[in-house]
């Protein structure tokens, strides 16, 4: 990820992305970007235009840029749905309203689309206070299934593996041996980590302050809709669509808060599970999805500690939690053209990893405008 574009509708600044710092670095690709930026506001993530704006963003950049491999994620359903109270018919609208935009895109654009549904909400069913814990507990994120538990008091685990809403506590060792993984995974992991029951998050001194309506549900299968073959579990998706796109145009599209039971489209179904592990929308399922391995394979874990690397000199400060660039994603490994949209801010320029993407610059719901990553 070499140069950054942020826009805020007043002004626009370039930045080294790996570093931050400004830059007065030009090119085609960089002026392409500015100009896209200041023609595509974002209208905020609790607002359902945003689907508008990612499908408009696209269609602009493909006619400018003409890639043959987009990456394009939609989230407004799940930042909707999961921080207000929407009825369930009103959602049902929206269903097929961002579906509609889906369809928008891929007739105008003439894409082969790869569309993947991450997976249904379920209600909301309450929180599992670790605050008072003997231990340090990460629990952060704004709707947390899993607590990382560190230097834990027998106390603490004995707590939690009594709770009715706790659905696992695994330690380091037997995380590892069931799952496997990377060293770098497994550096930042925590020395016990708990996972909730569907529908319950918990709730630390880090964890997101905005009240919770819905939580993902713990999907093992998830809906996809394509013309493409090949494609039975969630790591199969990257290498079908990376063949494909050697002999036509191919987008993958993601489709937050959407599963089996919402799926407007005829679907087939790939697994969304790694051993007792369920995908959710996150990063884990992103970079899955992207790079065509399991989330152990990738550095940082659920639980992990992110506020210590969060420092002045932190690498890619704009990429969330993440101070190095995943490597091994779809665009990385395409040799044509590829270019990616989206409003599931850091997460679409993670995954994607592609050679010039667009997205919301909101965090945490605060809408701050749009960023653009150039390579």
């Amino acid at each position: 990820m070499r140069l950054g574009i942020i826009d805020v509708t007043e002004w626009q600044t370039i930045v080294d992305f790996e570093t931050g710092y400004p830059v007065e670095e030009r090119g085609e690709l960089v002026t392409l970007a500015a100009e896209i930026l200041k023609a595509s506001p974002y209208p905020g993530d609790l607002d359902l235009a945003s689907s508008r704006w990612v499908t408009d963003t696209a269609l602009r950049l493909w006619q400018h840029y003409q890639p043959q491999l987009m990456f394009l994620d939609y989230a407004s359903l799940f930042l909707n749905y999961t921080f207000r109270p929407i009825p369930a018919d009103q959602f049902r609208a929206a269903v097929h309203e961002v579906f509609a935009e889906v369809e928008r895109f891929v007739s105008q654009s003439g894409f082969t689309p790869v569309v993947v549904g991450l997976g249904d909400l379920t209600p909301f069913k309450g929180y599992i206070d670790v605050v008072h814990s003997d231990g340090q507990v990460a629990a952060g994120g704004m709707s947390s299934r899993h607590a990382g538990l560190y230097a834990p008091s027998l106390r603490d685990i004995q707590a939690l593996r009594d709770h009715p809403a706790v659905e696992r506590v695994d330690t380091r060792d037997d995380f590892r041996a069931e799952l496997g993984g990377c060293d770098d995974f497994y550096r930042r992991f925590p020395d016990v980590l708990a996972t909730a029951k569907e529908g319950y998050a918990f709730r630390g001194v880090s964890s997101g302050a905005r009240p919770i309506y819905r939580m993902p549900r713990y999907e093992a299968a998830v809906p996809w809709y394509s013309p493409l073959e090949g494609a039975e579990k969630i790591t199969d998706v990257a290498g079908m669509v990376l063949q494909a796109a050697q002999g036509q145009r191919v987008a993958l599209i993601l489709v937050e808060a959407v599963g089996c039971d919402t799926f407007p489209w005829p679907y087939r179904t790939i697994e969304n599970c790694h051993h007792w592990h369920h995908y959710t929308a996150g990063d884990g399922q992103y970079l899955t999805l992207s790079s065509g391995r399991q989330f152990t394979e990738h550095p940082y874990p659920p639980g992990y500690r992110f506020y210590l690397e969060d420092h002045e000199r932190k690498l890619y400060p704009f990429s969330g939690i993440y101070g190095q660039r995943p490597t091994g994603m779809l665009g990385q490994r395409f040799a044509g053209r590829s270019a990616a949209v989206g409003n599931r801010s850091v997460l679409t320029h993670l995954a994607a990893g592609a050679q010039i993407t667009v997205e919301c610059f909101a965090r945490a719901l605060y809408n701050q405008g749009v960023m653009a990553v150039c390579e």
